[in-house]
């Protein structure tokens, strides 16, 4: 920029010089004439392309561009939707200018998260019967499937349950005195489970003796024989914890409770007891 400077200075000092001599010249030879006096020119002739050489002007013609786009007002590119970005043949390439995006809504940006890659392959937890998978709350207490409650027997002695055949996993609790077997509704061990090789009343009996405390097993005199730990009952046999008796196809596991060592008759202490024990 100096040397432009220095150099139109130079042009400047030689036309002013020129200037002068052709004005004096002018005067010397006509000196009655008026001298008009020269317009404005709002560009300096001096300064016009044809009185400077090429270098120049082209020297001028860098520094007036750079002026102007430096001069010039900026223009934003407009924003670009996030969702607009994909071309239309299926590219994903992004724009040249990296788009200006509006902040999301807090909403927005709690659905995008449940969107991400990450949020998906984290660990969902969930309560096991409390939950289904198709989100239903379960009611762990209405919900549940009904249970058959259990027949309960006050103050029994012992009990029989059915661990082979027919009616396979029953039990029946038996009391102090007389326990008939059969297939009857009047039985203390009805074993009406399809076994017909039993009969309808007293095919077999179980008493427990509350002066000798002690059982005993007795036929009831039927066809079908009755067999303790597979040996035929003739006559009264007594019982004791895991003895196994079989009529039919149907075999009885007995397990005692009282004994010589406890029985429900030691400590009562009110006539109900007592009712109830005899």
């Amino acid at each position: 920029m100096k040397f432009i400077r220095d150099l139109i200075g130079k042009k400047q000092a030689q036309a002013e010089a020129e200037t002068a001599a052709e004005a004096e010249a002018e005067t010397a030879a006509a000196p009655e004439e008026k001298i008009a006096e020269p317009q404005h020119d709002p560009i300096d002739p001096r300064l016009r392309g044809g009185e400077l050489s090429a270098e120049v002007n082209a020297m001028l013609t860098n520094v007036n561009a750079k002026t102007r786009a430096a001069d010039a007002p900026s223009v934003q590119a407009p924003a670009v939707n996030i969702w607009d970005m994909d071309s239309d043949d299926g590219s994903t390439a992004l724009p040249d200018r990296a788009p200006v995006l509006p902040k999301p809504s807090p909403a927005l940006a709690s659905a995008a998260a449940a969107r991400s890659p990450a949020r998906s392959r984290r660990t969902k937890t969930r309560l096991i019967g409390f939950d289904k998978s198709d989100g239903s709350v379960v009611d762990l207490f209405n919900d549940a499937p009904k249970v058959v409650a259990t027949q309960r027997a006050r103050f029994p002695v012992g009990w029989i349950t059915v661990v082979a055949g027919p009616g396979r996993g029953e039990s029946f609790a038996l009391l102090a005195g007389m326990n008939p077997i059969g297939r009857g509704d009047d039985q203390a061990i009805q074993l009406d489970f399809g076994d017909t090789a039993i009969s309808r009343s007293t095919h077999a009996a179980i008493v427990y003796d509350t002066d000798g405390k002690e059982f005993l097993l007795g036929h009831g005199g039927k066809s079908n024989i009755v067999r303790l730990n597979d040996r035929p009952v003739i006559s009264n046999e007594t019982l004791k914890t895991g003895d196994v008796i079989r009529i039919g196809e149907t075999v009885l596991r007995f397990v005692a409770l009282c004994d010589k060592s406890f029985n429900w008759a030691d400590g009562a202490t009110g006539e109900g007891d007592d009712v109830a024990i005899a």
